[in-house]
């Protein structure tokens, strides 16, 4: 369809409630499908999922991507999107973790926030389907902070200490990585 601007902070839609799709209809295809064309679109940085509300919508729709092994190129993974429409976490663990975490609309911001390890979903799918998705590790995580975006609360309201940028996050990864 078509690659719209990611609505970024202060913008207020980004901490209002989105409301529920009653009718599965054209205008929800359209989202779902505009969602999809602006969340491939996003490189630098690329983004792990998106919200309607990040795109000036407030309904429940979301996209999380799993990011899946590839047997041809270990270090570049598939990519599937996952279409959540009035998505429900209906079961989370008690084990949590921290994570990083950053947001296509806080250009530049990232922090380690603690999330629940898997989650369980109901939701709808991209064609109007009910499905229940169980979630672990880094997917999990994007599911819990997409569904965030529909309750209008941002990342940076749960992370643990302060911010930091993408340069400082590549040099503590990277410092991670060879410890």
């Amino acid at each position: 369809m078509a690659v719209v601007p990611i609505v970024k902070i202060p913008d207020e839609i980004l901490n209002r409630k989105s409301e529920k799709v009653g009718k599965f209809d054209d205008e929800t295809k359209k989202l779902i499908n505009n969602l999809l064309d602006t969340l491939q679109a996003a490189k630098n940085p690329e983004g792990a999922g998106l919200a309607a509300p990040q795109v000036g919508i407030l309904k429940r729709v979301c996209i999380a991507r799993k990011f899946l092994p590839n047997p041809n190129n270990p270090n570049k993974p598939l990519i599937q999107d996952v279409v959540l429409v009035n998505p429900k976490i209906i079961s989370s663990s008690k084990e949590s973790e921290p994570g990083w975490e950053g947001c296509l609309s806080i250009p530049d911001a990232y922090g380690k926030v603690q999330r629940s390890k898997k989650v369980k979903v109901k939701a709808l799918n991209e064609e109007g389907e009910e499905v229940r998705i169980s979630a672990s590790g880094f997917f999990a995580r994007v599911i819990q902070h997409e569904i965030d975006h529909l309750e209008g609360i941002l990342f940076t309201s749960k992370v643990m200490g302060n911010t930091i940028t993408e340069k400082e996050l590549d040099k503590i990864l990277e410092k991670e990585k060879n410890s």
